[in-house]
């Protein structure tokens, strides 16, 4: 036994050494088809990658041909529907301050342009209206005596004015001159009397005056009591014209509830308050959020599309109402800012029944239309110091033209002029090259793919 045993033992070593040669081998091989084949690949990729970046022809220059299309610039919006319109009616402005409700429409009542929803107690507004026509009816008394009296002391004035002046006359011419005839005494009383006579005349005169002022001061005050008799009476009738509130449009009427309380006849009011709103029942109020960037050209009173998924197959216009200041984030920390804006929605009775408040929403804002104008893109249009200009096809070349743009908006241009029909444009400058860059291959980008670097994937078809 020990015998055969060495005997097997020589074959054993050899059959074990052949495998480990085997393996060696075995190794060696793939080693070296792995290293073809990285080799074969990396020559693939470059040579691909180069034969799909090579300038072998000239490179093309890209044209759009010239022609007029309706162009409308909208800028795109989400948002939420908030709810129906509601149209308050304020309390009006009287001359007293407050109002007494006497007659309130009963709440919930559907109602049409021109129904009176209040009616306001019109007992202090009617005493107020008579007295001062009673005012007036006195002033107007007292300007009629003031006027007889004027021309009374204006006839006495004259005939005293008469006297005085015949008096004087009177004194003059017969004023003795001659000593030897009158006496001194009597020459003295004689220029004394002249001068008494001179003194009425000039005090008559005087109050005369004085009186014509006062008399035109007299006047001047009656004339300013009518006046305000006169403003006081319009006021009184425009309040008793304002005692009833009417509905501004058809709708629903809602009382508004001040401290958790319904309105009630006798209540006092006061100017602006309100007391009842009217719902829309066919326009619905949304809120609109735009971005800061495409908000150019947002103002109030623009048309709006409105696209709702509870009611896919209609398209509801709107207006914008009211365009926030300032632009504000949705989300706290967040760097995109949006400007708020309330649109009002119109609508008809079937479709409100399927929209709800809160509901979101897609929005088109209309900035600008156009029924008839050249649409270019952007790339097609270079500005450079305030002027725009295009290139046009001219033979086998292009030349630039000035032209004139209207609005664009992030793709397309308008060309207000400068362009004519079918005429074809360069899509971008021709007479700049067109640069491409090749990443760079030529070194260790095999390495890059298999180690940490950034890993470049080419798909070979």
């Amino acid at each position: 036994m020990k015998e055969m045993e060495r005997k097997k033992a020589p074959g054993a070593k050899r059959s074990a050494n052949v495998r480990v040669i085997r393996w060696v081998l075995g190794i060696a091989l793939i080693a070296t088809l792995i290293g073809v084949g990285a080799t074969t690949f990396r020559t693939r990729v470059v040579e691909a990658t180069s034969t799909l970046f090579s300038m072998q022809t000239p490179d093309p220059i890209p044209t759009v041909t010239a022609k007029k299309v309706p162009f409308t610039l909208k800028l795109p919006a989400i948002g939420e529907i908030i709810g129906l319109e509601t149209v308050p009616v304020p309390t009006p402005r009287v001359q007293n301050g407050g109002l007494k409700v006497a007659w309130l429409i009963p709440e919930g009542a559907f109602v049409q342009e021109g129904t009176v929803l209040v009616r306001f107690d019109s007992t202090d507004a009617q005493l107020n209206l008579e007295r001062e026509q009673a005012i007036l009816e006195s002033t107007g008394k007292k300007i009629g005596l003031q006027e007889g009296t004027v021309k009374t002391n204006e006839v006495i004035m004259s005939l005293d004015q008469k006297d005085a002046q015949s008096e004087y006359d009177f004194a003059i011419n017969s004023m003795p001159q001659d000593e030897d005839i009158f006496s001194k005494w009597e020459i003295i009383e004689a220029k004394i009397n002249a001068g008494v006579a001179k003194e009425k005349m000039s005090f008559i005169s005087s109050k005369q005056k004085v009186s014509r002022r006062t008399a035109r001061a007299d006047m001047q005050i009656l004339a300013i009591d009518k006046n305000k008799s006169v403003n006081e009476i319009e006021i009184a009738k425009n309040t008793l014209n304002s005692l009833e509130l009417k509905s501004p449009k058809a709708g629903l009427a809602l009382y508004r509830r001040d401290m958790r309380r319904d309105p009630q006849v006798g209540d006092s009011t006061w100017p602006g308050q309100v007391l009842v709103e009217i719902v829309d029942l066919s326009s619905l109020q949304a809120r609109l959020w735009i971005l800061e960037v495409d908000a150019a050209g947002l103002k109030k009173d623009l048309p709006v599309d409105i696209h709702m998924d509870a009611i896919p197959s209609r398209v509801f216009g709107g207006n914008i109402q009211q365009v926030a200041a300032l632009a504000q984030p949705l989300e706290r920390n967040s760097p995109l800012k949006y400007f708020e804006c309330l649109v009002l929605v119109k609508t008809d009775m079937e479709d409100l029944k399927k929209i709800r408040p809160g509901m979101a929403l897609k929005a088109e804002v209309i900035t600008n239309q156009y029924d008839s104008v050249y649409v270019v893109p952007n790339s097609a249009v270079e500005t450079k110091d305030g002027k725009s200009q295009v290139f046009v096809r001219k033979g086998k070349d292009f030349e630039a033209r000035e032209v004139k743009i209207g609005d664009r908006n992030h793709g397309q241009t308008a060309v207000l002029s400068g362009l004519q029909e079918n005429e074809v444009l360069a899509m971008r400058n021709p007479f700049e090259a067109h640069k491409v860059k090749l990443p760079d291959f030529s070194k260790g980008a095999m390495q890059q793919g298999m180690g940490g670097g950034p890993r470049v994937m080419v798909r070979m078809h």
